[in-house]
């Protein structure tokens, strides 16, 4: 005969299980109502999509274009439509096409052979479909011969840090010409997007490269960079205009602020510090390099900066000016090397600022860090110093700092197990740093 304490775990046991059946039901369920959804979204999306393709098929040649685009009419480039209690998205792109049938430019004269037309159509509610919309593609050719349009060929390309296509990078572009061009089109799976037919003018053509998890890139005027590296794209007539945007994948590096080896390298709240990268955007008036990455970052309560969305490049570390502390160590040792799609962390460890002081870095013939090395700093009037570099998961492998000197040349060894012993003389003034190579046996 059954217990009590037997029949309420028996009860628990059975709730637990209706438990788990109701749930994979309800999964079921909803997984069934979303899929009925989506397909009866589609479904309205395509009718959608083959309406618009057929109201474009039936207009005059001249008037297939869109408004801001290239070639330019009377289309909306987006257009919003509520059907069945759902909000669709009607994307329309048109741009001329050159076929290589008969040359392409700038060998051939008329490069806008014929109009290639793509409609997107996605929807937002329960089935969402943002990133998989319906799309339609037909090309319109004129009922002769193409005829002039005028304007010259805008050639963009689109690559990453390999120098690999990126395909369906979202590519924004903007003109003050007339008509205007206001247009965001995306990037072939070669990484191109050429565009026939684009109308003249000087220094005006403004465009902006990106894509979704990825780096962005633009061009500049010289209202906003004195001597940009990338200024704003000229178009001239019967000509090609070719330029080229690199972008990839964003990473994320975090950044430890520590104290001293004095101090065990334990957590320091709250430090400013400048973190700079080395592209280059262009020069200001003053002949001045813009960087593209130059800020001001402060770690949080507990020594601790996440920069997500880090694009790829060489970063480097200081502190700001006045700042009460100077860099002792640094793990890895700049430049921070940061490539795409990575994750990276880095630490650097302040020491209360003194006038003078000295940072030194030791390192084989390859440059490889050295581990525990025994250095010793003296000078004829007796002064002497010691100190040993850090192992590899410390803030100062491979480094000493000495605090607390004076503006004095000093005698210094350094010895390590497997390298030959070191001796030189170094010259301290201010906040100096010495490189020591030291040969292996």
């Amino acid at each position: 005969m059954k217990t009590a304490g037997q029949i309420y775990l028996d009860i628990l046991i059975a709730v637990a299980i209706l438990g788990i059946l109701s749930h994979a039901l309800f999964s079921l369920v909803l997984s069934a109502y979303e899929l009925i959804s989506f397909n009866k979204a589609r479904v309205t999306a395509r009718h959608l999509a083959l309406e618009k393709i057929e109201l474009i098929r039936n207009l005059p040649y001249n008037q297939v274009g869109t408004l801001g685009g290239i070639p330019s009419g009377p289309l909306s480039q987006l257009e919003m439509v509520k059907k069945n209690n759902l909000v669709y998205k009607i994307k329309v792109d048109i741009i001329y096409i050159d076929d290589p049938f008969d040359k392409q430019a700038p060998a051939d004269l008329l490069p806008t052979d014929y109009k290639r037309v793509r409609v997107d159509v996605s929807w937002g509610g329960v089935a969402a479909s943002e990133s998989n919309p319906v799309t339609l593609v037909t090309d319109i050719a004129p009922k002769g011969v193409e005829s002039t349009t005028g304007g010259g060929t805008l050639s963009i390309l689109v690559f990453n840090a390999e120098g690999q296509p990126v395909p369906q990078a979202e590519v924004k572009i903007n003109a003050s010409t007339n008509p205007p061009v206001d247009l965001n089109l995306k990037t072939a799976d070669d990484g191109r997007l050429i565009l026939p037919g684009a109308p003249v003018c000087n220094d005006c053509y403004q465009i902006q490269v990106t894509k979704a998890g990825y780096s962005s890139e633009k061009t500049y005027s010289t209202e906003e960079i004195a001597n940009p590296s990338k200024p704003h794209v000229s178009v001239l007539a019967g000509q090609i205009s070719e330029i080229s945007f690199t972008i990839d994948k964003l990473s994320t590096l975090t950044i430890y602020s520590v104290q001293d080896a004095e101090h065990d390298f334990l957590p320091l709240p709250s430090q400013n510090f400048i973190l700079k990268g080395e592209k280059i955007l262009g020069r200001d008036s003053d002949d001045e390099v813009i960087l593209k990455f130059e800020k001001m970052l402060t770690t949080d309560s507990n020594g601790v900066l996440v920069l997500n969305n880090l694009e790829w490049d060489n970063y480097h570390l200081s502190l700001p000016e006045g700042s009460p502390y100077d860099l002792s160590a640094n793990n890895p040792l700049p430049p921070w090397v940061i490539l795409p799609d990575k994750t990276y962390s880095a630490t650097f460890a302040l020491t209360s600022h003194t006038p003078h002081s000295l940072w030194l870095i030791f390192q084989d013939a390859n440059q490889n860090l050295i581990a525990s090395v025994a250095a010793q700093l003296t000078t004829e009037s007796g002064f002497r110093a010691s100190g040993s570099s850090g192992l590899a998961d410390k803030p100062n492998f491979g480094q000493i700092f000495f605090k607390n000197l004076a503006a004095l040349t000093y005698n210094l060894s350094a010895t390590a197990s497997g390298f030959s012993d070191y001796h030189g003389i170094i010259e301290v003034s201010g906040q100096t740093q010495e490189k020591i190579i030291m040969n292996q046996l």
